[in-house]
């Protein structure tokens, strides 16, 4: 089966309004008026598409899918200064519907705003996780009307610095825990469930969001950390653009004597060793 993926093209997907996604087949006949699309390069075989530009979605940061289809978008329009230039909250997550079925998102909703620099968004039960620091919240609309109506902050602590360094993700690990970037503003982190509280100094986390649980995970991310189909986690920052974590923090803390080597490795040296293909990948 294919599998679109959808790509925000930009440095470190900030602030760029146009949502492609990737399918099989060949280049279409408008891709030589869109200059973004020039400088993308995908597998033969497929082709990149626009899916969603402004008025739809304006600085988009990150984006997932729900089992319904729909897209949800979160947008840091208040980046750096604030809308008001003064820190007015204006961070929007809003979800996108394809309503005539032709492929392309024709229909926003506004499902909540105010937010403070969000960085991250997850469809989760009946609503959405966002990374807005120093919190992740749980929002749901319970009224159905499009909007959300119900927000619950589930862990707090999270750092508040740098727009571009703040906690990001998610991404569902194959042991069922959500994971997280730590964006390099740590934070010690208290579940409000549990009453808990986590350091995630130098190191990424992962959680539970119904029963509260949550670890610091080997890896420090800046943005964006997310696994293979094997269960192999990779994150990154500014000069690096990517690291393996070979070995998983709740594995090492089984043995409190054991003093690990670095978790970390850089993917980039394994790369440069191979020939010079477009598409070589790792063995």
């Amino acid at each position: 089966m294919l599998r679109s993926i959808a790509l925000i093209v930009g440095c470190l997907s900030l602030f760029t309004p146009e949502l492609f996604t990737v399918a099989a087949a060949a280049p279409p006949a408008h891709a030589s008026r869109l200059g973004a699309l020039e400088s993308i390069r995908v597998a033969p075989g497929f082709r990149v598409e626009l899916v969603a530009s402004e008025p739809l979605v304006k600085d988009p940061i990150a984006f997932d899918w729900g089992a319904d289809g729909k897209l949800w978008v979160v947008e840091m329009g208040d980046y750096p200064l604030g809308v008001d230039g003064k820190g007015k909250p204006g961070g929007v997550v809003r979800f996108l519907e394809d309503t005539n079925g032709d492929g392309r998102y024709d229909r926003q909703t506004t499902f909540l705003d105010g937010l403070g620099f969000p960085t991250g968004v997850m469809p989760w039960r009946a609503g959405v996780l966002v990374a807005c620091a120093p919190d992740i919240v749980y929002a749901e609309d319970r009224d159905g009307d499009g909007k959300a109506d119900h927000r619950e902050v589930l862990f707090t602590g999270f750092g508040e610095g740098n727009q571009q360094h703040r906690l990001n993700g998610f991404e569902m690990g194959l042991d069922g825990w959500v994971y997280g970037a730590n964006g390099d503003s740590d934070g010690k982190i208290r579940s409000v469930k549990k009453e808990t509280v986590t350091s995630i100094s130098g190191r990424d986390f992962r959680f539970r969001p119904d029963t509260g649980e949550f670890e610091a995970e080997s890896g420090r991310t800046q943005y964006g950390r997310h696994r293979d189909d094997w269960g192999h986690w990779f994150g990154n920052n500014n000069p690096n653009w990517g690291w393996h974590y070979v070995l998983a923090n709740h594995d090492i803390r089984r043995n409190p004597s054991y003093a690990p080597p670095d978790p970390r490795q850089n993917a980039r040296a394994r790369y440069a060793s191979l020939p010079d293909q477009p598409h070589a990948a790792p063995v």
